[in-house]
């Protein structure tokens, strides 16, 4: 891409798009003039970066929803209720 101001006609414009396009791609910028007087600079818009949301921890959130493990206590003390007077 040259930083030099390439010049079109209005009715370039109009009727070879394809090619006013072409020069924008090539040069960055061009200079449309209208009888011969500069009248407009013609320049692509400048793309912002995507900027991409974080992927879900689908393993955390799984994590999340397992019900949570009983301490030795609390286990030695659900046995011992369930087995009762066996």
């Amino acid at each position: 891409m040259s930083t030099e101001l390439v010049q079109a006609t209005i009715r370039e414009l109009r009727t070879d798009f394809r090619s006013v396009k072409r020069k924008m791609e090539q040069h960055g910028e061009v200079l449309i003039t209208d009888n011969g007087e500069p009248a407009y600079v013609l320049k692509p818009v400048a793309k912002k970066p995507k900027s991409r949301k974080p992927l879900p921890d689908y393993f955390a959130r799984l994590l999340k929803q397992q019900p949570k493990g009983m301490s030795e206590a609390e286990t030695k003390a659900f046995w011992e209720e369930e087995r009762g007077d066996r």
